[in-house]
């Protein structure tokens, strides 16, 4: 697989273009561009004004529907009439967006709803919950036990977390899976490089890493097509990042709350409806895409087939109708447990992004249980610093830590 992209100043100009299209979106007052700017660490202000504008509002400028609403935006991603994809199977208004690399739905121009159907490659399903989590406890062991009393969370335990476990699920024979880490590890800006455009270093390196990745999992997937190839590759990149976003932002609620870190740590079996509140409140992923297939209105407002429908997911998991059904729903004495219209939005709507959520809080919850188990006396010891153009995931750059002191989490910043 090779991408058209291979000259830099075409790349680059391409780039320029829609973060420009952005920011003078956001000088006329678009809350949805400002959101896609991605320059400041709390974007729920911006959510709340697409709120407040009803509950679906128009991006003239950037030719999209935006959803805040939680019932609304619940049954747009159950919804069948939406998909990944156009009908002609390609990405709504492609030469106006970002290029992507690493997609999160396989590329197939045949499939109208962009979906990956049974036979594209590898899922995460119900049953393969349970050996995930042992896979993931034992990884999270073994990268614990190697690193010193202090370390970054991100580079040293979250993101090499999930691509070891993936690398072991996915089949990767041992002589690769330091590649496949790497090549992951560069396609850690996917999700966010679809909406908002990155500087042409980073752009580049993610092309190159997904390419490159989509080639080594056809080299050893069973029967070494390019089919499996993207389903495993948007496994892969849909459970990377997002339980490494999920299990940092976990951490860093639990220090910022007096003696809750501690609390887990006395129970380390509360480690599952810890992640579970955490993917409600500070979700991994915050913004989901879909296309109307065919004509659709939604809150008597019409969408036209091909639309671009964007979801805002922490906003609309702050909707207090939501929540009330949610609170409603929880399981007594289980508390971010509940089920039906309780469960999370964030990456619904097929098999495969189901599939990469599961896997995600999966990883989380095994992870968030070692560190709780393993290192109670873990703290932060110096600012978390969040990524700056990351509007679908908010992850972090950096978050050093450190199980020589006790002292307390320090507010986020940005890079």
């Amino acid at each position: 697989m090779t991408t058209q992209w291979t000259t830099p100043s075409a790349l680059g100009r391409r780039l320029q273009r829609t973060r420009v299209g952005h920011w003078f979106a956001g000088n006329q007052g678009d809350p949805y561009a400002l959101i896609l700017r991605a320059m400041r660490e709390d974007p729920s202000p911006y959510e709340e004004e697409v709120r407040a504008r009803g509950p679906v509002f128009h991006s003239e400028a950037l030719d999209t529907w935006v959803i805040a609403d939680g019932a609304l935006a619940r049954s747009v991603l159950t919804d069948a009439r939406f998909g990944a994809l156009t009908r002609a199977g390609g990405r709504h208004r492609a030469e106006h967006l970002p290029p992507a690399g690493a997609e999160l739905h396989p590329d197939r121009a045949g499939d109208r709803h962009g979906g990956a159907p049974a036979d594209a490659g590898p899922a995460v399903s119900a049953q393969d919950e349970a050996a995930v989590e042992a896979l993931a406890e034992q990884v999270s062991h073994h990268l614990l036990r190697d690193l010193g009393a202090d370390f970054d969370l991100v580079a040293d335990f979250a993101r090499p977390l999930p691509a070891q476990v993936l690398a072991e699920f996915l089949g990767i024979p041992e002589a690769d899976r330091g590649r496949f880490e790497e090549l992951l590890t560069g396609c850690a800006r996917s999700l966010d490089s679809r909406l908002c455009p990155q500087t042409l270093a980073i752009t580049r390196r993610g092309l190159a890493a997904a390419d490159e990745l989509q080639d080594l999992l056809a080299r050893h997937l069973d029967d070494g097509g390019a089919r499996s190839a993207r389903g495993a590759l948007a496994l892969a990149v849909g459970v990377a990042e997002p339980s490494s976003v999920l299990l940092c932002n976990a951490f860093e609620t639990l220090g910022s709350a007096q003696g809750e870190w501690d609390a887990l740590c006395r129970s380390p079996e509360r480690a599952g409806a810890v992640v579970a509140e955490t993917w409600w409140r500070k979700p991994p992923v915050r913004v989901e895409s879909r296309i109307a297939q065919e004509d659709v209105e939604l809150a008597g407002v019409p969408i036209p087939a091909d639309g671009h429908v964007a979801i805002l997911v922490a906003a609309a998991q702050r909707d207090p109708a939501i929540a009330r059904v949610r609170a409603a729903e929880r399981p007594t004495g289980a508390p971010g447990q509940g089920d039906g219209s309780g469960v999370p939005l964030g990456l619904l709507g097929d098999a495969h992004s189901t599939s990469a959520a599961r896997a995600a809080r999966t990883i989380a919850r095994a992870a968030l249980r070692v560190l709780a188990r393993e290192a109670p006396n873990l703290r932060a010891s110096g600012a978390a610093v969040r990524l700056r153009r990351a509007p679908v995931t908010l992850g972090h750059a950096r978050f050093p830590v450190s199980r020589a002191g006790s002292g307390a989490l320090t507010a986020p910043s940005a890079a």
